[in-house]
């Protein structure tokens, strides 16, 4: 086994023996310093105690934890090993999604899949194999995240690696729970607690508690009639609450129990009565201490929104309200802008408004929902298009990389040729013989620049065909971004207009002329909007008459606007909310559209929509 293989097995033992018998706020990150320090501690330990310190401070101080990043691959250089920056760099992956910079994270994960590809380590190589899964995880795409997380686990068990084994199965119980598939979540979920049992470490048993509690919430939710999974699911949350308190100094990640307090008060919320509400507020609150200690905001607003909900059901309109805004009120001084989370707050408090008949507040709480969604559109646009350029970048060094070793390889074997021509040459007295090898030793040059020369265009034209299939996701990417900015448009002037005539018909001259120049205002901007994308729908009406064609010319405008939304891959929900109808309001469109388009009860119309799509 390998040095770092040996180490690790000593670095736990022995934090798990400081961990058992320590107490106060800091013990773990404590004992790590503790072990840094110690004589007895050899350079080769330090890079991963290191990475394990960088990650421990992150909910604390992110700049320190890049500093001690950074330093674990100076160690390794400085050693002249590839474990220690390969361990480094793969922490940076996870450092740099903290501080939200996409293209830098990809950036350490090049470095530290070179690094990785150096050393036999299985653990360096897990830990790269476990953040570059991690990373496609992050940027939703689970399916080549599932194997990448499953090659760093196979690395991970071949040193009984407990701890990150645990993480994984976490991870994969979370894909499948997007995926709904409930039963690999359990599965998964079942094994992230028997090897958080085996690691000792009480992260990974809160994580694993957490897992556990959440697919059991996911069952439960399948078919709310068995009560026995949500009371398991609560029980579950409980524990990770419960061990967090009392392992509150050994505990590193604050984020997962404070979502399992969340999770508590939510379940009494939506599925017990009223008479539950103090239980309810009790972990509520318990969350909130820790999303302000930890700055989880997200957490923060959604334990606002909770009791801003149990005061709506109590009729309650001043609290619900002043709730909300008191919320919005503790994201100030936030250095993250979060736009998703406001507009969802605004669009809570203007339906507040509305109960109460303020229709101005309102209105004013209704653009401001307005203004932050285009905030977060305009954000997300941005955040893809920084992934797009990040992989292609990647991609790009990987193939100049591997051009510059098939060069190098080239040139070695044209090196060694010459060599061996010269040492025969010299050692023969032969004239003739000398020429016929003088001869020979050309034309096998020649055949060797003719495949080189073929090799090199080889490259060439499959780089040339990836930037195509990159330039065009990015065209149909773009295509669809603007359809959806289109579609948003068209209903912001439904609602404007719908205001309008309401306001109209009460006859306050001086309150209609304001909103009606709000409305010619937002018109016209949307009108200027409207000129940049008439390329774009020049090209996309196509698709429109394509499925006018199949439909024989029945589909109304509503009808294309339920395809478009198709189009965009939007679900029934999604859909039904952006229209404000109800979601069977929709299966019925879908079904007259299937009629409409002369598909069979089999056919799925979801295919055949994205089939148009494609071909025009």
């Amino acid at each position: 086994m390998h040095w770092l293989n040996k180490s690790l097995l000593l670095i736990c033992i022995s934090l798990f023996t400081i961990l058992y018998h320590s107490k106060g706020q800091e013990i773990y990150i404590d004992s790590l310093a503790h072990l840094l320090a110690q004589p007895s501690t050899t350079p080769q330990e330090k890079p991963l105690l290191l990475c394990k310190l960088a990650k421990a401070n992150t909910e604390k101080d992110l700049k320190k934890s890049f500093k001690q990043a950074r330093e674990a691959i100076h160690i390794g250089h400085k050693l002249n090993t590839y474990e220690g920056p390969a361990i480094g760099f793969a922490t940076l992956i996870y450092l740099y999604i903290q501080a939200n910079d996409i293209k830098q994270a990809y950036e350490s994960l090049d470095s530290a899949l070179y690094y990785a590809s150096r050393t036999s380590d299985p653990v360096a190589k897990g830990f790269v194999e476990f953040r570059n899964g991690w990373l496609d995880l992050v940027n939703g795409e689970s399916d080549k995240s599932i194997t990448k997380l499953l090659k760093a686990l196979d690395l991970f068990k071949t040193v009984n690696f407990y701890e990150y084994e645990a993480t994984i199965y976490h991870y994969l119980a979370s894909i499948y729970g997007y995926g709904n598939d409930v039963n690999k979540q359990l599965a998964y979920a079942r094994l992230s607690f028997e090897s958080a049992k085996k690691s000792g470490q009480v992260d990974a048993l809160n994580t694993a508690y957490f897992t556990v509690g959440h697919s059991f919430y996911d069952r439960f939710k399948l078919d709310t009639t068995k009560h026995d999974l949500l009371d398991s699911a609560l029980i579950y949350n409980k524990r990770s609450v419960r061990l967090s308190t009392i392992q509150r100094g050994r505990l590193i990640a604050q984020s997962n129990t404070a979502a399992a307090a969340l999770n508590i008060a939510n379940s009494y919320f939506k599925h017990f009565p009223n008479t539950y509400k103090d239980s309810a507020d009790k972990y509520i609150d318990f969350a909130i201490e820790i999303a302000k200690r930890t700055n989880l905001h997200e957490v923060l607003m959604n334990c606002y929104g909770i009791r801003s909900e149990y005061a709506l059901r109590g009729g309650r309109y001043d609290e619900a309200e002043k709730t909300l805004l008191n919320g919005l009120a503790a994201l100030e001084g936030n250095v993250l802008k979060m736009p998703v989370t406001k507009a969802r707050i605004f669009l809570a408090l203007s339906r507040i408004a509305e109960k109460k008949g303020s229709e101005k507040t309102a209105l004013s709480y209704l653009k401001q929902h307005i203004a932050y969604n285009q905030e977060a559109f305009d954000e997300e646009k941005i955040t893809n298009i920084q992934k797009m350029e990040a992989r292609y970048s990647m991609a790009k060094k990987e193939q100049e990389i591997s051009y510059l070793k098939k060069r190098n390889f080239l040139y070695l074997i044209i090196g060694l040729s010459c060599i061996l021509t010269l040492l025969f040459l010299l050692s023969s007295y032969n004239y003739k013989l000398k020429a016929s090898t003088r001869k020979q030793a050309l034309i096998d040059r020649e055949k060797e620049e003719a495949q080189l020369k073929a090799q090199l265009k080889e490259a060439e034209a499959n780089r040339l065909h990836a930037e195509q299939v990159l330039l065009k996701e990015r065209e149909e990417r773009l295509q669809k971004e603007i359809l959806a900015g289109t579609l948003q448009i068209e209903e912001k002037n439904g609602l404007l207009e719908m205001l309008s005539d309401k306001i109209a018909e009460k006859g306050h001259l001086s309150v209609d002329e304001q909103i009606k120049r709000i409305v010619q205002q937002q018109k016209r901007m949307d009108k200027e909007f409207e000129g940049h994308k008439t390329d774009f729908f020049e090209s996309e009406s196509q698709f429109f008459e394509k499925l006018q064609e199949k439909a024989n010319h029945t589909l109304t405008r509503l009808d294309l606007k339920y395809c478009s939304y198709i189009l965009m891959g939007l679900s029934n929900k999604e859909i039904s909310t952006r229209l404000s109808i109800e979601p069977k309001s929709i299966r019925m469109a879908r079904y007259r559209l299937k009629q409409k388009l002369g598909l069979d009860k089999n056919d799925q119309l979801d295919q055949f929509i994205q089939q148009v799509g494609r071909l025009t």
